[in-house]
């Protein structure tokens, strides 16, 4: 997850998007990275932000998954933004208020308004990333405990241009009136059949999955 193998793994998988999670290092540089902590994913260990970009450019961040990946390193959003596979969406998940202005100013510099979008659970940062770069594509997550009466309240009033429904909210009666408010439809993570069943009549525009093959197996079967 969140290396520059995931991202050439779904450009060989011709899948369509890659979501990637953004952080900040101690010195303001913007990694591509899950965790608060480095424990689960790196050999490293304490909290990411407390970390250098140097310091964190040396961690292993592949050998965990599998050792074909050892020495995988955390990409720094700037490279990687450089030279993204044409052809593939980037879903950036932000969980941080101060990382709106610089990944905003990365978009805008590398040119990729047509294929990053902004993903995050707090429609303030999603309204931050609409005042200052309003180009920019957005998608608003709704939390799984979250109540869905409240979405539908305001979703004509959410600053984004995506909706992300986990599975269990993928029901005609939240679905419809979000694409009425003219939002397209993101669900996951769909990582097993019975999921795939119950989600794929409603036509989500977006399935987010740990198992890509298992999608794309249902959803063209190799004669």
């Amino acid at each position: 997850e969140n290396t520059m193998a995931a991202i050439n793994m779904a450009v060989a998988s011709n899948l369509d998007a890659v979501e990637l999670d953004i952080q900040a290092s101690a010195d303001h540089a913007l990694v591509i990275f899950n965790d608060e902590r480095l424990d689960r994913t790196t050999d490293g260990a304490g909290i990411l932000n407390e970390w250098s970009l140097e310091a964190l450019r040396r961690l292993d961040a592949g050998a965990w998954f599998d050792a074909r990946y050892q020495k995988e390193p955390i990409p720094i959003l700037a490279e990687v933004l450089s030279c993204f596979p044409d052809g593939l969406m980037a879903f950036l998940e932000l969980k941080n208020q101060e990382c709106v202005e610089p990944l905003g100013k990365l978009i805008r510099h590398h040119h990729a308004e047509e294929w990053c979008v902004v993903l995050s659970f707090s429609d303030q940062i999603l309204q931050r990333v609409s005042d200052l770069f309003p180009i920019i594509k957005r998608a608003y997550i709704h939390h799984q405990q979250a109540d869905v009466s409240d979405l539908l309240n305001r979703i004509t009033s959410l600053p984004a241009d995506f909706i992300g429904l986990f599975p269990s909210h993928m029901v005609p009666e939240n679905v419809e009136p979000c694409r009425q408010a003219g939002l397209q439809i993101l669900t996951g993570p769909v990582n097993d059949m019975d999921t795939l069943h119950q989600i794929l009549f409603l036509s989500p525009d977006y399935i987010l999955s740990d198992c890509p093959d298992l999608i794309q197996n249902a959803l063209y079967p190799t004669p």
